[in-house]
């Protein structure tokens, strides 16, 4: 149990929030407290060696070693984190030093050196990475000083035709230390200067990547929030169209029996009083009804009940057919002097298609009526022709009042009209274009206008060209 509360302790240390003045300073602890952690292991792999082999004479000098490995951790845990690395710095070099003076022997001098060589050589490269960067001068100093006092002790130990050579060696190991240290001074600042860098490119893409992250989470909320909103719209606009036409059936129903009963009110013996009112209610329930029918048609339209269902279909009869029907409709509203004439764009045996002819036929009583309408002298003219897309286009021209150009695009909009003035003249539910459009886009095809004020308008549609082989 106690066992498993130590190990708890040591991992709560390691996830210790250190507050680090520097990155040279979180490198410097990051470093020691690896050096601590490896030397422990090492050290205590060592013991257990020694224990195997019965050699128990390194065995103190390895036990105080780790005890200080030991004492270090514990001082790191309490935040000391610089005196720690100073020291464990400075006890190793002096420790390595005293064992170059006790056991430096005459017996094998060069390979003791070359071994010692290394060692401080290794140790005096690593020092600045967990020690403060004087103590490379420090550890240096205690090197050459104490490798100069261990010749001096020892060299009576050395056979005399070796003392000059000895000697020589010490001078050139001197040197070599005194290189590495400068080179140890000018590697740390390059080390440094490199973990800055690195640190501040690290918190660089951190913080535009924590940006990102904000953006993109900002714009998944805003998408999912316009999505909901579509779909509010979409729902909002079907329930409406629904209404809509659930409502004009209902209408439509009553109303078609008002004006059935006043064609037969009509049939009877009336004075001229009673034959205005019936023509007056025949009009009124005439207009009523054809509002009925435009709203259930965009209301079909908008809530994707209306499906296309393609057959045969004659243009040359249908133009034909629709012209005979206006020009009753103009001897009706007293405007004989308007003309209507039709140009086909092929003969009577090439004029033959596949189409919705329910929907076309829709179409162009739309854009003939409201050219009708507006027209008060003059002609209007139906045409088609194929056109370099192999589409065929549709145009409906007058000689009417004119859209003026800021009005262009707007006139397809529901309940809109090109102004006020119009509306109240001419009347309609300035749903007549809209239905046209909407059906247009059903037959995968397109409409425009084009219009002069006070000359006229020419619309133009286009739906694909399918002939009967």
């Amino acid at each position: 149990m106690a066992t498993k509360k130590k190990i708890a302790s040591i991992i709560d240390f390691f996830k210790k929030d250190i507050d680090f003045k520097s990155d040279i300073e979180r490198f410097r602890t990051q470093s020691l407290i690896r050096f601590i952690l490896i030397g422990i292991l090492l050290l205590s792999l060592f013991m257990i060696k020694t224990i195997i082999d019965g050699t128990y004479s390194s065995l103190y000098v390895q036990s105080v070693i780790l005890l200080i490995l030991f004492l270090s951790l514990f001082l790191f845990r309490l935040g000391k984190h610089k005196f720690v690395g100073n020291f464990l710095s400075l006890f190793l070099i002096l420790f390595e030093s005293s064992s170059v003076f006790f056991n430096y022997s005459g017996d094998i001098p060069m390979n003791f050196m070359v071994d010692e060589f290394y060692l401080f050589i290794a140790f005096l490269v690593f020092t600045p990475m967990f020690a403060s960067k004087w103590l490379v001068l420090v550890n240096t100093l205690i090197v050459i000083i104490s490798s100069i006092i261990a010749f001096y002790f020892k060299k009576n130990a050395f056979p005399p035709e070796i003392v000059h050579t000895a000697a020589i060696g010490i001078g050139v190991y001197i040197l070599s230390v005194i290189i590495v240290f400068i080179f140890s001074y000018l590697y740390t600042d390059i080390l440094y200067k490199a973990i800055s860098e690195l640190h501040k490119k690290f918190k660089s893409e951190e913080e535009k990547n924590k940006e990102l992250l904000q953006n993109a989470q900002m714009i998944r909320f805003q998408n999912e929030e316009i999505q909901i909103a579509k779909e509010k719209a979409e729902e909002s606009n079907r329930l409406k169209s629904s209404f809509l036409s659930n409502m004009s059936h209902e209408i439509r129903t009553p109303m078609n029996a008002v004006l059935g009963f006043t064609e037969i009110l009509k049939t009877t013996e009336l004075n001229d009083k009673q034959e205005g009112y019936i023509k007056i209610i025949e009009t009124s329930g005439k207009h009523l009804l054809n509002l009925i029918n435009d709203i259930i048609d965009i209301s079909k339209l908008e809530s994707n009940q209306i499906k296309i269902e393609e057959s045969q279909c004659h243009l040359n009869f249908l133009l034909n057919e629709l012209k005979d029907f206006f020009i009753l409709n103009l001897i009706k509203e007293n405007k004989e002097h308007v003309k209507i004439k039709h140009n086909n764009g092929f003969n009577d045996n090439q004029d033959i298609i596949y189409t919705d002819s329910l929907r076309l036929r829709q179409i162009l009583i739309n854009l003939i009526s409201n050219a009708v309408k507006f027209t008060d002298k003059g002609e209007i003219e139906i045409s088609y022709t194929l056109n370099q897309d192999s589409m065929l286009l549709f145009s409906v021209k007058d000689s009417g009042i004119g859209i003026p150009k800021n009005e262009l695009n707007m006139i397809f909009e529901r309940f809109r009209q090109s102004d006020e003035s119009t509306e109240k003249k001419y009347g309609g539910t300035g749903l007549g274009l809209a239905i046209a459009k909407a059906c247009t886009n059903l037959l995968n095809g397109k409409i425009w206008v084009e219009s002069v004020k006070e000359k006229g308008s020419t619309f133009f549609f286009t739906i694909p060209y399918k002939p009967v082989v």
